[in-house]
């Protein structure tokens, strides 16, 4: 649905002129972002789809957030594609579904 070169446009669209993916806008957890230890969090509910051409930046952004002790679930969908979730035809559309319903229960009990 959206190749690796249309993500890359899209980026180059939203970030300022002369920026890359390391602009603090575009990788959080990159070269320029801030020290996150110190700052509140909400839970987080990550979904990866494990054939979505940004599931690396996904997983590092999950590590991220699990290395500075942040509560985070992660759901990853081994066969899902980038914006699965648009797409309600696909089984694993209603599996996120379901997922995120279960983790908005966990988030009404804390």
């Amino acid at each position: 649905m959206l190749s690796l070169e249309q993500a890359d446009w899209y980026w180059k669209a939203f970030l300022p002129d002369g920026s890359n993916r390391n602009h603090p806008a575009a990788h959080v957890f990159g070269p320029g972002a801030g020290d996150l230890p110190d700052e509140k969090f909400p839970m987080t509910l990550l979904i990866v789809g494990g054939r979505d051409q940004l599931r690396d930046w996904g997983m590092k952004y999950y590590e991220w957030l699990k290395e500075s002790d942040k509560e985070v679930d992660l759901v990853e969908y081994p066969n899902a594609i980038h914006g699965f979730y648009a797409v309600p035809q696909l089984k694993d559309c209603s599996l996120l579904i379901r997922d995120v319903n279960d983790f908005i229960q966990k988030c009404l009990l804390v």
